[in-house]
């Protein structure tokens, strides 16, 4: 009976763990945090504005059971449309169990094309109990 209640506990904690994509940007000497969710339709994920300049996009695609991939696109936004300055994708990568800053991506630097102004970010993929 104790071996039954230990493997129902460890599955009901692995059910409501879910992962949580959170990114740090600095701009300008502006710092700000976002957190991004788990999608099933990458075309429902939208981007967000970074300090006028800068668009960002997270696709966190996710099963029950793990992260599928991360698709991280940065675009700089011109007077006509989003320039896309940057895609980069991580298949199947671990949610930690605690957040590090940026341990799934480091510290990346991208430059607009006109003016060089510099985005600053870092993401950390973890789990968060719901």
């Amino acid at each position: 009976m104790k071996i039954f209640i230990s493997t129902l506990c460890l599955f009901v904690t692995q059910v409501l763990a879910s992962p949580q994509l959170q990114c740090e940007f600095a701009l300008n000497g502006h710092t700000e945090t976002q957190v991004f969710k788990p999608t099933v339709d990458p075309y429902l994920a939208e981007s967000i504005d970074i300090g006028g300049r800068f668009r960002f996009k997270a696709v966190l695609l996710a099963s029950p059971t793990q992260v599928d991939s991360v698709n991280l696109y940065v675009s700089y936004q011109t007077r006509r449309q989003p320039m896309i300055l940057q895609h980069a994708k991580f298949i199947q990568p671990v949610a930690l169990k605690t957040p590090e800053a940026n341990s799934l991506t480091g510290r990346i630097a991208v430059y607009s094309p006109f003016l060089g102004k510099e985005l600053a970010y870092g993401c950390s993929l973890f789990e968060v109990m719901s």
